[in-house]
């Protein structure tokens, strides 16, 4: 449980390093996680979250489409992928001090759910300015 717990005070260290203000993968593991004892749990709990993340993205993602016209709707689809790009490869490089190792699941899919949430709320921020017009 010490290496866990080590490990997931690194992942913090190096979230914050590489995301800035953003919240720590760690904090976004430790609330779907609070009760994972392995590292294969934790693994499991960060891979179950990011793909609920995923889900709610994909949704906020087709509300906020039904709402724009073509043109719009283009320059969302552009600035959604490069979103996705940009999210993976700040969550590969945030997670590349686990590499190789049990825990690599854990920091890449906890930085990942994180950002997706993030984006999410962007998303659906942006739905709530439309509709408040």
């Amino acid at each position: 449980m010490k290496k866990i717990t080590s490990n997931l005070r690194k992942l913090s260290g190096l979230t914050l390093l590489s995301v800035g203000l953003f919240a720590t993968a760690q904090a976004s593991a430790a609330s779907a996680c609070d009760n994972a004892n392995t590292q294969a749990d934790i693994n499991k709990c960060t891979a179950t979250e990011l793909s609920t993340e995923d889900r709610k993205l994909n949704k906020s993602y087709s509300d906020l489409q039904r709402l724009l016209d073509a043109s719009e709707k283009k320059q969302l689809k552009t600035a959604q992928l490069a979103w996705i790009d940009f999210r993976d490869k700040a969550c590969k490089f945030s997670a590349r001090g686990f590499s190789g190792g049990s825990a690599y699941p854990m920091a890449s899919n906890g930085c990942l759910a994180t950002y997706t949430k993030q984006r999410r709320v962007q998303l659906d921020d942006e739905i709530a300015n439309i509709n408040n017009r």
